[in-house]
């Protein structure tokens, strides 16, 4: 075993110079340093100061660690097995036992103590449900203060927002999604909508559409670049397919507001047209075309009306996001459509349905 290597490595988990922890322990910064090169080990006394700087047990220190991660989530897995609650608590309990520094045991038990609490909430048995959920409290925060690994940080802080959930404490839900790490996207925004949602806040409703925006537009821009980079490798079937899902992407805010982002949807189903020319789908080109036709009689009718801007990103499910710029679709001009579309000619030339496409935007166009 290491002692130095541990108390080295616990002691940078927690975030410490060798000098704060010496002034802790009431040593000197030398002795610790001798410490974790191997040179000598602590007196006997110190250890119990060392596993409660740490948070852990005297055994971690030691090295006395039994699990690996994997084989903690292999026990995780066991338990989950499990037909009961009492079962799978029983599991990892025992598995906590032989290593009591393993953050990723404390969270799945801290997942099933609170799992019990609803269950006996449920049933009415409010003392043994309190009690499950002082139980899944105390593991959350020995993890929240003593371990390294943020992902499990911040498993434990949505363990924890869970309870406050369930016992309506909305206030100390949202301090924990505040605490969670940037990695953590995802329980943060759930996490926060919910706990808005519970608190009957009137911030919902403006949260839930900036962030429903910002993911809408983080799709568009992550499946633009699934085409080009498909189109790159000369992988035209799939590069074909995140096109057309792109203008499906685009057209999911439609009902009510018919030119949401229709300068967009033009692109994409252009996009979509050379693609299908280049695989020699006459009759998927010409649809595309047509859409493609209808996108830009939008992108013009629009355009001519003052509050284009304001109706392009669909007051129906967007209406309080204000005069956000990022809001906002920068449109594009009505194209001489069919001056755009003759580069299709020696490809559809001999269509009747092209050729009736082509006079019926001339005639738009005049």
């Amino acid at each position: 075993m290491s002692i130095g290597k541990n108390i080295s490595d616990l002691r940078r988990e927690k975030g410490m110079t060798q000098q704060q922890l010496a002034e802790k322990l009431g040593v000197s910064a030398q002795s610790v340093s001798k410490w974790e090169n191997g040179v000598c080990a602590p007196d006997v006394s110190q250890f119990p100061l060392l596993a409660e700087l740490f948070g852990v047990s005297i055994d971690r220190i030691f090295g006395y660690r039994v699990s690996s991660r994997e084989e903690a989530q292999a026990l995780i897995d066991r338990a989950d097995r499990c037909e009961t609650l009492e079962e799978n608590i029983a599991i990892l309990q025992e598995g906590l036992e032989k290593d009591p520094a393993s953050p990723e045991l404390r969270v799945a038990l801290a997942m099933s103590w609170l799992s019990l609490a609803r269950v006996r909430a449920y049933a009415e048995k409010a003392e043994e449900a309190d009690k499950a959920r002082e139980n899944c409290v105390r593991l959350c925060r020995e993890v929240i203060r003593s371990c390294g690994d943020q992902a499990q940080v911040d498993g434990a802080l949505e363990v924890l927002r869970r309870v406050y959930m369930d016992t309506g404490n909305c206030e100390r839900a949202l301090e924990c999604v505040e605490r969670m790490s940037p990695e953590a996207w995802q329980l943060r925004l759930t996490g926060k909508a919910q706990a808005l949602l519970q608190r009957c806040d009137t911030e919902l409703a403006r949260f839930g559409e900036r962030e429903l925006w910002k993911l809408w537009l983080t799709m568009d821009q992550l499946i633009s670049f699934m085409v080009s980079g498909f189109c790159q490798r000369e992988d035209a079937r799939r590069a074909l397919a995140f096109a057309e899902l792109r203008e499906e992407l685009l057209s999911l805010f439609d009902r009510g507001c018919p030119d949401f982002f229709a300068s967009r949807k033009f692109l994409a189903a252009d996009t979509c047209a050379k693609l299908l020319r280049a695989a020699e789908e006459r009759e998927g080109c010409l649809n595309a075309l047509r859409r493609q036709a209808a996108y830009g009689e939008q992108c013009r009718t629009g355009a001519e009306t003052e509050d284009h801007r304001f109706a392009a990103r669909n007051p129906l499910f967007f209406d309080r996001l204000g005069e956000d710029l990022e809001a906002q679709e920068e449109w594009v001009r009505f194209p001489d459509l069919p001056a755009f579309f003759r580069m299709y000619e020696e490809f559809l030339g001999d269509s009747e349905e092209y050729r009736a496409l082509m006079l019926e935007l001339v005639n738009i166009g005049s």
